[in-house]
């Protein structure tokens, strides 16, 4: 006989690779875990579809070859072989045909969409994802945001089998970006975000000061508690891993009880250093990491820098449901590549949309 082992074993932890699990994808599906989540992704379009269909709205299908229109990201292109030199192009959200179904009449419709943006590849940004996409007509942000939260207690009571806390909080965009450097900040721990641009800028420390005379910013996180649980070397890969994030380096400071570890301690006088200090509530225990560089790059990388500690630190319950509505999104941002000003494209929601969105934190 002759028996060959399985390239990959049917079970929740075999340990195999992503680029092993997706070549022999036929076989990773028949996971325990796997099955559950196909299981859980067709129930809740079925209690999305319930909670809709019972409150007014219609399901409708748009087309997915459509003409392309400028938004917020990239259009993938399809050749049209009886119009050569033509293409179509694959939408980036049913924009366009819903609010057609709108002056139409159809004053409440929604679809379960495929969509797609052909963007690098990154945690948050994939190729093509499914969106729950609801229009309504002559209504307000108080509508928007009231039909959606009862979707979502629904959704945690029968899928989860938690009760929600409603109304559900509220933050402004420019409160997320200057406490947690991201526009769905995760507030199930700290760390957050503190600003000392004011006391560095004449500091003798040139990357401090020439950031802020950049018209930059120096910002840091007190991982308050838990510096005793990183060495040098782990500090040394949360710099390597803010890099990815644009952040040139890591300044840091290590409060212990032996005393005060820093490579950049002796760039500051005491008065200096104790504002520092004081600004960032330094306690024995605490690890301080600074990045300071232009304000996208110093949010960006803080930001998901403190969403890394706290996976890294494993303090995360993920039964701690906070969720929080971010409002009052810029309609603009800068985009230094193409070095104009282009419709701000945040993850959950199209640009063109109502300038909400929901975070929703959960496992």
């Amino acid at each position: 006989m002759n028996l060959r082992l399985p390239p990959i074993y049917i079970k929740d932890d075999d340990n195999v690779s992503e680029g092993m699990r997706l070549k022999y994808r036929y076989l990773d599906l028949r996971k325990p875990s796997m099955q559950e989540k196909l299981k859980l992704r067709a129930k809740t379009a079925k209690v999305v579809r319930d909670f809709l269909d019972d409150n007014g709205f219609i399901e409708t299908e748009t087309p997915m070859l459509t003409k392309p229109t400028p938004e917020g990201a990239r259009d993938y292109l399809v050749p049209s072989r009886v119009n050569p030199g033509e293409f179509y192009a694959l939408p980036q959200s049913p924009q366009l045909m819903k609010q057609l179904l709108m002056v139409a009449g159809m004053d409440r419709y929604y679809q379960i969409v495929k969509c797609f943006r052909d963007e690098d590849l990154r945690a948050n940004r994939q190729p093509e994802f499914t969106q729950i996409d609801v229009e309504m007509s002559f209504v307000d942000v108080e509508d928007i945001i009231s039909i959606n939260e009862k979707l979502l207690y629904k959704l945690f009571k029968e899928i989860k089998g938690i009760e929600i806390k409603l109304p559900i909080d509220r933050m402004t965009y420019s409160e997320a970006m200057e406490r947690y450097g991201v526009d769905k900040p995760d507030l199930r721990f700290g760390f957050e975000l503190k600003n000392i641009s004011d006391l560095v800028q004449n500091c003798g420390f040139k990357v401090f000061s020439g950031a802020v005379e950049s018209q930059g910013s120096v910002r840091g996180i007190n991982i308050k508690g838990y510096g005793d649980r990183f060495t040098r070397k782990d500090i040394t890969a949360l710099e390597d891993y803010a890099k990815t994030y644009g952040a040139k380096g890591l300044a840091w400071i290590k409060i212990t009880q032996e005393g005060i570890t820093s490579p950049i301690a002796k760039f500051f006088s005491e008065e200096e250093f104790a504002n520092i200090l004081e600004r960032m509530e330094g306690e024995k225990g605490d690890l301080i990491l600074f990045v300071a560089d232009k304000n996208s790059v110093v949010y960006d990388s803080l930001g998901n820098l403190r969403n890394e500690v706290a996976k890294r630190l494993n303090i995360i319950d993920p039964n701690d449901m906070k969720l929080v509505w971010i409002t009052e999104f810029p309609l603009f941002e800068y985009d230094e590549e193409e070095n104009r000003y282009v419709a701000k494209h945040h993850p959950f929601t199209h640009p063109m949309d109502e300038d909400i969105e929901l975070l929703a934190v959960s496992a």
